[in-house]
């Protein structure tokens, strides 16, 4: 009836905290999963008051969208329901019931478009009793011991999106109590999904929260801790995916001069058929894993196909955590390994191939740590073993199969028509117009073209969309998803800046039969799909974290180790020329995204492509130098700055040597290729580098990017480990000698 103050509300929301807490709602310590305990002594009672009053006021702050406090709260209702049924407490059972009505209720007529609406006083009152249920359904043995880590894992969706809203709103100078229009479900929406899907999509990670914080309580421990540090993982990287760490970029501009870098482009547009298909699968595999466990145990215990001199009940392997720890190191498998991240245009073959493969190396895994150091050869293990891989590899494929087969059949999720957009219009544009019009096994859904230039306004009756430049905003418009470069030998010159605009909006990028090679090295007998896509999958995602985590450790270890080193240098440098000890050189890097690559000064000169490029090793020899300079020029020591470079994640210990923007527009015309090189990160060392150490003439710089190219395209770990060997050993032997100047 009549609005009230901020100081009101929350005055209200203190008192009611006071009274919850003098009937005996208090936390007085914490309980942890592996039975530690925690005392906050003089701090119990703050402590408590403020968590009733950060709770209230994040799911206050939820209700936003039609139906999303209320059913995020159903939810929530229905968790702490099963941790009252666990430790038979009547009340919290009655209280969870009614509650659980009320809202079901509510929701008739709250869900979109909504007739009914909660305001503050459904939703405070909504989250004083969250507030409650967080800490009287967690309390261990009746105590004021509270199990407080389940408690910020089921609500986990409400207390991030607070945390995240107070502390953006701190660091932008603004009171944290202001509104505004970036919470959780507003970026969401601006990611291009509707209020429903925002809705729905909010609900499954609600769902996801409750489910992993119920199985804390049932199975605390070790089992407990995982599970606290998957959901902590996950909330992690949606803070990313919503754009929450806000990327860097450098403020450099690239050799097409157009505006990518020059500001943070919005993250990329969210396909709710995507993460569909990929919750169907989880599901899939969430339930197959475990019917192949029972198979197993059937075939070996109960088939009479085989004789088990020990029976075992069913219950020693689904009463305590051991299917659950099979389930989640199988899911966990899963995912590194990018079964959730096959395309429409995998084949089925491959799909099966590659599961097949993955749950082979899970099995041997799991030999390995089962094995009997007594009896290595174990008849009745390897027996249990072979009927489980057999198991695994049948259920598992014959779930996503059907998923698969449903999809296809009705058209929908991931082989749902894909928004598409071509590139070019010119013949070969129209080309893959007309046979995507006629190839009913191409789901791309054309909405359009985009020209190098403005000026056309349609194309083969499809509009002319933009340029270039508009590809982001194009992307996110339309919600594409497959983007179609119709380009030929002579727009080489413009991958790069197609690359740069269209690969961070995560669209698959590829390329019709006949233009692949201005893209890459591959050779055409070896395409096997009408379109071919222009980032090939070469490593995992296991294998991606492995050689990042590998360049962090090694650069932080190093720089650890060199830290006396940096300082000597620093200070002899800066009194020497009376200038930064440090030099920055604009290098083109991942995705033509420019960054400032760290060198020590050298010479009194700053640096200049054209005028000074003796940073990049061009134009001098150890000669020129004299004293130390001499000693780090040749030794390459003035370039250890770059370890930052690989800290930050501009770099790689190993990748194409890092060049700059005017090196790329210098030799575009005349070395082929010199695009593909920014596919991944350039390395302090690399394939190249090992084979002609700093040798720049115009032959083996053509002869360099061959082999950049070789390794972008066989990437892999081992041949990073070979590259790195052949580095340290080109280091023992000594450095080369004379160096020679780029164009002679």
């Amino acid at each position: 009836v009549k609005g009230i103050s901020s100081t009101v509300k929350f005055t209200g929301e203190g008192i009611a905290a006071v009274l919850l807490i003098v009937g005996g709602c208090k936390i007085q310590s914490f309980s942890g999963p592996m039975g530690g305990v925690l005392p906050l002594g003089i701090f119990a009672l703050p402590f408590t008051f403020l968590w009733i009053i950060f709770v209230i006021n994040a799911v206050n702050l939820m209700d936003g969208l039609d139906g999303l406090a209320g059913g995020i709260g159903l939810l929530l209702t229905a968790g702490f329901f099963a941790i009252a049924l666990k430790t038979n407490n009547l009340f919290l059972l009655i209280l969870a019931t009614g509650l659980a009505g009320g809202l079901l209720g509510f929701l008739r007529y709250n869900y979109h478009p909504a007739s009914i609406f909660m305001g503050e006083v459904g939703s405070l009152q909504l989250g004083y009793l969250m507030a409650f249920f967080s800490v009287e359904a967690l309390k261990v043995a009746g105590t004021h011991q509270v199990y407080f880590l389940t408690s910020l894992v089921m609500l986990g969706i409400p207390l991030s999106d607070t945390l995240i809203s107070f502390l953006r709103r701190l660091g932008q100078g603004q009171s944290p109590f202001l509104a505004d229009k970036q919470h959780i479900h507003h970026r969401l929406i601006n990611l291009g999904l509707t209020h429903l899907q925002t809705v729905w999509l909010l609900y499954i990670f609600t769902a996801l929260y409750v489910v992993l914080g119920v199985l804390m309580v049932y199975f605390p421990g070790t089992f407990g801790v995982v599970l606290f540090i998957i959901a902590f993982l996950f909330a992690l990287y949606w803070v990313w995916r919503l754009g929450y760490v806000e990327t860097r970029f450098s403020h450099q501009k690239s050799m097409y001069q157009y505006d990518r870098m020059l500001q943070v482009q919005s993250r990329a547009p969210l396909h709710l058929n995507r993460i569909w298909h990929k919750i169907l699968l989880f599901l899939s595999d969430l339930v197959m894993v475990n019917v192949a466990l029972y198979f197993t145990y059937w075939l070996k215990f109960h088939s009479g196909i085989f004789q088990s001199e020990i029976y075992r009940p069913a219950s020693d392997y689904f009463s305590t955590p051991v299917f659950l720890l099979l389930t989640l190191g199988w899911i966990l498998l899963f995912w590194i390994n990018n079964l959730y991240d096959m395309p429409w245009d995998v084949s089925r073959f491959d799909k099966v191939w590659r599961v097949s493969k993955v749950v082979t190396f899970g099995i041997l895994i799991l030999g390995v740590i089962t094995a009997d150091v007594q009896e290595m050869m174990n008849r009745t293990q390897m027996i249990s073993l072979f009927c489980y891989w057999v198991s695994l590899v049948g259920f598992v494929n014959l779930g996503r199969l059907a998923i698969i087969e449903m999809e296809k059949r009705w058209k929908i999720f991931e082989y749902s028509p894909k928004n598409t957009l071509i590139i070019g219009c010119n013949e070969l544009g129209e080309r893959a117009l007309k046979e995507i019009r006629h190839n009913p096994h191409l789901i791309f859904n054309v909405v359009g073209f985009v020209a190098k230039t403005a000026g056309k306004k349609e194309f083969q009756g499809l509009p002319v969309l933009g340029n270039y430049g508009a590809l982001p905003e194009l992307i996110h418009r339309y919600k594409v998803e497959e983007l179609i470069i119709a380009l030929g030998e002579e727009a080489k010159d413009d991958f790069i800046q197609i690359l740069s605009l269209s690969e961070p909006q995560q669209v698959n990028i590829k390329v019709p039969p006949g233009t692949h090679e201005i893209f890459s090295g591959q050779q055409e007998g070896l395409i096997s799909h009408a379109y071919l896509k222009v980032f090939p999958e070469n490593m995992v995602l296991w294998q991606w974290i492995l050689k990042r985590s590998f360049d962090f450790i090694t650069a932080l270890i190093a720089l650890i180790l060199l830290s006396p080193v940096f300082l000597f240098i620093s200070l002899y440098v800066q009194g020497k020329f009376k200038k930064s000890p440090i030099i920055k050189i604009p290098i083109l890097g991942k995705h033509g995204i420019p960054f400032n690559m760290f060198v020590f000064r050298i010479t009194e000169q700053d640096y200049d492509y054209h005028r000074n490029p003796v940073y990049l090793g061009v134009g001098a020899s150890p000669d020129d130098f004299g004293g130390i300079l001499r000693f780090l020029y040749k030794t390459r020591l003035y370039k250890l700055p770059q370890i930052f470079n690989v800290l930050l994640g501009d770099m790689s210990l190993v990748g194409p040597r890092p060049e700059p923007p005017e090196w790329y527009e210098e030799y575009r015309d005349t070395l082929r290729l010199t695009h593909w090189r920014i596919m991944v990160r350039p390395g302090i060392t690399g394939l190249a580098q090992v084979k002609y150490h700093y040798e720049l003439s115009q032959k083996i710089l053509q002869e360099r990017v061959h082999y950049d190219i070789f390794y972008i395209e066989n990437i892999s770990l081992r041949l990073d480990i070979r590259i790195l060997l052949r580095t340290l050993l080109l280091v023992f032997k000594g450095p080369p000698g004379k160096i020679e100047a780029s164009g002679d």
